[in-house]
This record gives structure tokens, sequence and C-alpha cells, in this order.
């Protein structure tokens, strides 16, 4: 059904796309970031800044940031597809990815320190396959960098320090407490992607997975719409 060679060039270009080109919707958001902005202020300089770097990125193919992070992906897939194969077919799209400096080589032994070298190696890329009805491929990628991971945090309800017990408005303290934390650390301007409930692995995969939304959608449940435009009103204070 489909061919592996195809499928390795086709993934590779997907990589560069992701490394290279800032969405629509992200760079829209920066734009108007930026007419909410002072003249002459630190933070228009640095919106400016940003909005040549993502030009300059997309003319030459080059990485928008220097840490291109770990590739996460989600490919849904029809009956009778390998997901062995899938799953060879992008480890190989990395490499080359990595080879022709779209990615910089991030995949680090944990014990020894050792680069692979080839933006490869145990858990990298980080491949998440879900069987569908339809007859093609879906792959969408985010990749997370060292620092947007390193300030993602988990909570656990009641959090007394907080004062943030077992409902939505506990959520929103927590998620506050993580805005404020994480100043500073992790590379702005910044998305939020939260998850409610789960165990802790589906938590952390579900709350990446949020990062794939448009920026613009509404949440389809009302106290949901309500919350998310609140912590972006007060997260932003």
């Amino acid at each position: 059904m489909f061919e592996y060679d195809d499928l390795v060039e086709t993934f590779t270009e997907l990589v560069r796309r992701a490394s290279t080109q800032l969405p629509a919707d992200v760079r829209a958001a920066l734009q108007k970031g930026r007419e909410r902005e002072q003249e002459d202020s630190l933070a228009l300089k640095a919106l400016d800044t940003i909005s040549e770097n993502v030009t300059l990125a997309a003319e030459n193919s080059a990485p928008i940031c220097q840490d291109t992070g770990t590739p996460v992906v989600w490919i849904s897939y029809p009956v009778g597809v390998s997901t062995r194969t899938l799953a060879k077919a992008f480890t190989v799209a990395v490499e080359r990815a990595t080879e022709r400096k779209f990615l910089r080589p991030n995949a680090v032994d944990t014990l020894t320190g050792r680069n692979t070298g080839t933006g490869t190696g145990r858990g990298i890329p980080s491949l998440h396959f879900h069987e569908w009805d339809e007859q093609a491929l879906e792959v969408r990628m985010i990749l997370k960098g060292g620092g947007s991971e390193n300030v993602g945090t988990q909570y656990k309800l009641p959090e007394p320090r907080l004062e943030a017990g077992r409902d939505l408005e506990g959520v929103r303290r927590v998620v506050l407490d993580a805005v404020v934390e994480a100043q500073g650390k992790g590379c702005a301007p910044g998305v939020l992607g939260i998850c409610i409930g789960g165990d802790r692995v589906s938590g952390a995969e579900r709350a990446k997975e949020q990062i794939l939304r448009p920026l613009e959608d509404t949440n389809e449940i009302p106290e949901l719409a309500e919350l998310e435009e609140r912590l972006l009103r007060e997260g932003n204070e």
C-alpha cells in the first residue's frame, strides 16, 4: 500500500517543515502579541527578533530554534499496515533530517552522556500509533525541546499548599502555579498543554497532544472553554 522509500522521504519532509516553518496560527498569535506591546519596549524588540528569525528559518530551511528537541509523533494508519515498518521509516527519516541539518543530534545516552550522532536512540523518536478505518496515513508531530519539557510538571489534587481542591478551581490554581514556576526557564512565549485526570503516563501524553490543537480552538465543553479563556488571561498577567 505504501512504498518504504516514499514513506522515508515523506517523513523527512515532514520533519523539515516542522523544524523550519512555524504554523500559521502561531505566527498570527505572535503578531497579535506584538500589536499589544508598547513601542520601544523590550518585549516588542524580542517579538521582532523572533519574527525575523522565523522568516529566515523558512527561507533557508534552517531550524527555527537551536534546540530541535525530541520528535513526538502520532501516526494514524489503515488496517493491515505494519507499525514496525512505519517506525523504521520514521526513524530513518529522523536520521536523514539530522544529517541534512534540519535537526540537531539531540539523542544522548542517559548513562554515558555519549551522543549517538544520528538524532535517534532508544525512545527517540517517540512514536504513538492508532489504527483507524481510513485508507490514508495521518502523521502529526511536535518537536519537544528540552526547555519546554523541563518546565512540564504534574500535580495531584487536593494540593494543600495551594488550597487547591478536586475541582476546576483547584485545576486553575495548580496551572497558574506551574506558570509562575516556569517563568524564565522555558523560552517565551509559551503554549500550555493541560490534561486533567488519567494516570501519570497517559496524563503527560495527553497534555503533549493538546499542543496539536490550533491556538484559536475552543473547547467543546463550556466549563472547560471558560477555564481555558481564564487561564490564558490570568497566565499572561
